[in-house]
């Protein structure tokens, strides 16, 4: 296990550590991907630029109608304008008015289709609108700008790849050149003599817009996956989110430096208190001094000058107890002798720190190779983490409150929790045994109440009744392991002996 060391005055300081990583952190959103971030993120973003241009296109629309033109303009002309552009307010309306739904973003392709009505809908009316202006009211300045405008706004805004967003304003320069072109031939030699030229000055400076619509989209898109990839605790550079648990959620991560990789659990911002917060640094410092190879490993700690707390452990690849059950069924008495085994020489090297793990379930028990070895043991999670010998706990575990999973929680973790020890994690082994053996826990139920008076009250039946090939000896210690009073119970220490014999 490597030193357990705290976060240099450098690390303390960097400028964005705390800002970013508690905004990312807390919207689940570590790793740039389409699939754990269009959706949210399109959304959000969706709605703020068309809710702006819509609000932009209203108010022209509304000025067209109120404020006087000039007189040398054709009425029919300046009106026909007035109802495209209110037609495009409508359009755009609409469309935010969609995004504003909750149910919208629940559909990445509701968004594009959305999306794409609505840059239709734009290019399509100024080209309509365009075409209809009078020959004393070229535009064509107004028009350029508008598009560059709008197609560097949305490259900012909206989350696409550069290609996408390019393309999207490449196709709209088609509809928006053909309209200049139909003004500038209606606009008479006197004022464009030469129309095909003016219309090929125009289309370039929209090309040009083009090109800065990627460079736009290329330079925020890259910066946003810098930002993903950057998002550093101490020493620590952090991936993805691979699990939640009682006291926050656990990161892949990898050391900066040696490129080894880690499991980061950062306690969850919501979660965050002083409570929270002594309760995750007392799991790091018990699970830090734990060296059993069984017991996985604490690598390094800090908190961020922000108050993030979190640290580093190993990083496990393969598979907890809980699904190994659910995909195989009931194991053999080899294989479950020799996990079990591993998890009481585990938790018994707890026991002896004076330690209780109190949530010592299969979900806590990972299988995984290491040294080309098989079925190797890692006890994972002392988050409910109980040091014996303090009566500081009590402040923090809160005197009297149940900790623990009900399908493997002993007695006196129900009546009496401020008096849970060692035989509460050994009661909980005994459930897991049980449930290797069988594929199936000791007390069942509908609810919270009928599982825990399983467990106040009932007598278990033997494994040896679902497997007759149990032998009587392991029915025998199981049993022992689920004795209703803790100094029934062995120790961790005579179960490991048990098993060994």
């Amino acid at each position: 296990m490597g030193a357990i060391g705290r976060m240099s005055d450098e690390e303390a300081t960097a400028p964005t550590l705390d800002g970013a990583l508690s905004a990312i952190v807390a919207a689940d959103r570590l790793a740039l991907s389409e699939a754990s971030e269009s959706k949210e993120l399109l959304h959000r973003r969706l709605k703020v630029f068309y809710g702006y241009f819509a609000l932009l296109s209203a108010l022209a629309s509304i000025a067209g109608r109120v404020l006087p033109f000039p007189v040398d303009l054709d009425p029919r002309a300046v009106g026909f304008i007035v109802n495209v552009q209110s037609a495009h307010s409508l359009v755009l309306c609409v469309v935010f008015g969609a995004l504003s739904l909750s149910s919208c973003a629940r559909s990445g392709a509701l968004l594009r289709a959305l999306d794409v009505l609505a840059t239709i809908a734009t290019a399509g009316t100024a080209a309509v609108g365009l075409s209809a202006v009078t020959s004393r009211g070229t535009v064509d300045v107004s028009a350029v700008a508008f598009f560059v405008l709008f197609f560097v706004v949305r490259a900012a805004l909206v989350p696409s790849k550069p290609w996408v967003a390019t393309a999207i304003a490449a196709a709209s320069v088609v509809p928006f050149g053909f309209g200049l072109g139909v003004m500038y031939r209606r606009a008479g030699s006197l004022l464009v003599p030469n129309p095909d030229a003016a219309t090929f000055a125009a289309l370039r400076s929209m090309l040009a817009g083009v090109a800065g619509v990627y460079l736009v989209s290329k330079t925020i898109y890259g910066l946003r996956s810098a930002v993903a990839r950057a998002v550093q605790l101490g020493q620590y550079v952090v991936h993805e989110k691979i699990g939640e648990g009682g006291m926050g959620a656990v990161y892949r991560a990898s050391h900066a430096m040696l490129k080894r990789p880690t499991a980061v659990k950062v306690i969850s911002p919501d979660r965050a208190g002083e409570t929270a917060t002594a309760r995750f640094e007392r799991e790091v410092m018990a699970t830090s001094r734990l060296t059993h190879p069984n017991n996985i490993a604490i690598y390094d700690f800090g908190r961020t000058r922000g108050g993030v707390f979190y640290y580093a452990m190993e990083l496990l690849d393969g598979e907890d107890l809980g699904r190994l059950v659910d995909r195989e069924g009931p194991q053999s008495l080899r294989r479950t002798r020799h996990i079990l085994r591993q998890i009481a020489a585990a938790l018994g090297e707890a026991h002896d720190a004076g330690l209780v793990h109190r949530d010592v379930k299969p979900a806590n028990v990972m299988l995984c190779t290491r040294g080309g070895v098989s079925d190797f043991v890692k006890v994972l999670d002392f988050g409910l983490v109980k040091e014996v010998a303090k009566s500081s706990d009590a402040k923090i575990t809160m005197e009297r409150s149940i900790t623990g999973t009900p399908l493997y929680m002993a007695p006196e973790s129900i009546i009496a929790p401020e008096t849970v020890g060692p035989p509460a994690d050994v009661y909980a082994l005994g459930c897991i045994a049980y449930y290797l053996l069988t594929g199936q826990t000791p007390f069942d139920g509908n609810n919270f109440v009928e599982v825990c008076s399983g467990h106040l009250h009932e007598v278990p039946e033997p494994p040896s009744l679902f497997l007759p090939e149990i032998p009587p000896e392991i029915d025998e210690l199981v049993l022992r392991c689920l004795e209703k009073q803790p100094e029934a119970r062995p120790t961790t220490r005579e179960l490991e002996a048990a098993l060994a014999s």
